[in-house]
């Protein structure tokens, strides 16, 4: 017998958030460059930036987005 995958409803599908690693450049001015792309690109899409956390170790950074192009409250 096939089991189900139980959903939990109102649960968003798993591909409505993208996170991505923007490695920032060491060279005075380009991590700013560097990261305003990262944010430009994304912002063409209508994606809106969730979530900014600190790479543990190096000077990147995680950036969560939500693709879905639509935010509520």
């Amino acid at each position: 017998m096939a089991e189900q995958q139980r959903k939990a409803p109102g649960r968003p599908a798993a591909e409505r958030y993208f996170a991505e690693y923007v490695g920032l450049p060491a060279a005075r001015g380009s991590a700013e460059v560097t990261l305003q792309e990262a944010i430009n690109e994304k912002a063409m899409r209508s994606w809106k930036l969730i979530s900014v956390t600190k790479a543990p170790g190096d000077d990147g950074l995680f950036l969560v987005w939500d693709t879905s192009g639509f935010f509520s409250g």
